[in-house]
């Protein structure tokens, strides 16, 4: 093993130091030479004060190398020649350490370019500030949306803004519902969302948000489209016959030239007209009973909002269907944790959902060991989740996006109605329900209330 040059020196002077140090206590112990005593005593001084300067310019210029290595200071003195013969290989092992570190800083750096970049093209509006409301980042896109060239303090956007106030706290948060801003004289619906970073010893809170207005115009009007769509659709199929009837019916009671006498109306003549009335009534009352069921659907009843445990609905349920699962040998399983799970809600409406989703589960299976489970439980966000599950044969994926359009039905004498009406009653609980299904094995229903 090589031992550097430094060790060896300080050694060596060491050594010295003491040889010198024994010879001056022989001469002081056994000669009378003031003068070589004066000598060698010089001499140790001499000695001591070399290793001290020798030790402390070494160390200088290790520290001085360091200090080059690490901000490339070249007006620090110091000579690598030294350093290297004083500790062997120590600067090849050095700037290795350095290119390494300067390899991870030219990584950070492009990360962090990248990371800016990448803020400053999307189109959500990002705000970072920290404990004192100063903005440490405002993007492009949220100075598009909030009509803002910059921002230097977070209070300047609560002045400007004075919705956005609610999402300047300390505790993440997301927007239930859009806010509405003005700008410039346009109006913008922003879906908002805020948190916090926590670096070492300070915080930083986050303020992302979209304007969703195109989004919801755009979903407004393809509704619109949809719903249009189904009426022309029932309208069409209704009026069809009814044209065809009543034209039947003109041409039998009419020769051609002119009406026939009541003397030529045969019994014949009376039975294909009344029965053709009554396809006509029928269908006359169809697609008033198509109307119908859209007034329903628009006419979803206020919420009558109370706190009662979940519970209450599951044990509602189990009795209510109580003969139709032992008729049918179909098992049910309800589950709420923690077991006084309260809600606040309107309970009525959001059984009668409920009720609509375990009755469809039941039409829906049609095998033997069937099983249904409803269950509720808490979310992260502390949203109350209920899941409607069945094993029955599933759900299309073809038809997966149409289930909750009016109307729309795969059963032969289903409406359409009750799953529309569901998500209406859950959006008005500012909520959502969706579905997922896996064809001949299970369909999930999943319903989340920020109630709970």
């Amino acid at each position: 093993m090589e031992r550097s040059r430094y060790v060896i020196i300080v050694i060596v002077r060491v050594i010295l130091v003491c040889l010198t140090c024994a010879l001056l206590i022989v001469l002081l112990n056994y000669t009378d030479r003031p003068a070589t005593i004066l000598l060698i005593f010089i001499l140790l001084i001499l000695q001591v004060v070399s290793l001290i300067h020798y030790h402390n310019r070494v160390l200088r210029d290790l520290a001085n190398f360091l200090v080059f290595l690490q901000d490339n200071d070249t007006t620090l003195a110091f000579s690598k020649h030294r350093i290297e013969k004083s500790f062997h290989g120590i600067i090849h092992h050095l700037n290795s350490i350095n290119q390494k570190l300067q390899t991870a800083r030219i990584d950070r750096e492009q990360q962090v370019q990248y990371l800016q970049t990448v803020v400053r093209q999307v189109d959500t509006g990002i705000i970072a500030y920290d404990q004192d409301g100063n903005v440490e980042l405002f993007n492009q896109a949220a100075g598009e949306l909030l009509g803002i060239q910059s921002l230097r303090e977070i209070g300047q956007l609560v002045s400007l803004h004075p919705g956005l106030a609610d999402f300047l706290i300390q505790e993440p948060k997301h927007s239930s519902s859009p806010v509405q801003i003005e700008v410039g004289g346009s109006e913008r619906l922003l879906s908002i969302k805020s948190g916090s970073l926590k670096f070492k010893n300070r915080q930083v809170f986050l303020l992302s948000f979209q304007n969703i207005k195109p989004e919801l115009e755009a979903g407004e009007l393809d509704a619109w489209r949809k719903l249009i769509r189904i009426q022309r659709h029932e309208i069409t199929n209704s009026m069809t016959p009814i044209m065809t009837l009543t034209t039947a019916i003109r041409r039998r009671l009419k020769k051609e030239d002119g009406k026939i006498s009541l003397r030529e109306i045969t019994g014949e003549h009376i039975e294909d007209v009344l029965s053709s009335v009554e396809v006509i009534e029928d269908r006359s009352r169809s697609l008033i009973d198509f109307m119908e069921r859209f007034r329903d659907l628009t006419n979803v009843p206020e919420l009558r909002m109370e706190c009662f445990p979940l519970k209450r609905i599951f044990e509602r349920l189990e009795v209510l269907y109580a003969k139709d699962l032992k008729l049918k040998n179909i098992s049910l399983q309800a589950k709420v944790n923690p077991e006084d799970l309260p809600l606040v809600a309107d309970e009525r409406l959001l059984e009668q959902v409920i009720i609509n989703l375990v009755k469809n589960a039941l039409e829906a299976i049609n095998h033997l060991q069937g099983s249904i489970s409803i269950s509720a439980f808490k979310d992260p966000n502390q949203y109350a989740v209920i899941r409607v599950a069945d094993n029955g044969p599933g759900i299309d994926p073809v038809l997966m996006e149409s289930i909750f359009i009016p109307s729309f039905t795969t059963k032969p004498n289903g409406s359409g109605i009750g799953l529309s009406i569901a998500r209406q009653i859950i959006q008005q609980h500012k909520g959502t329900i969706g579905v997922r299904s896996v064809p001949g094995k299970e369909t999930v229903f999943e319903i989340v209330i920020p109630g709970s």
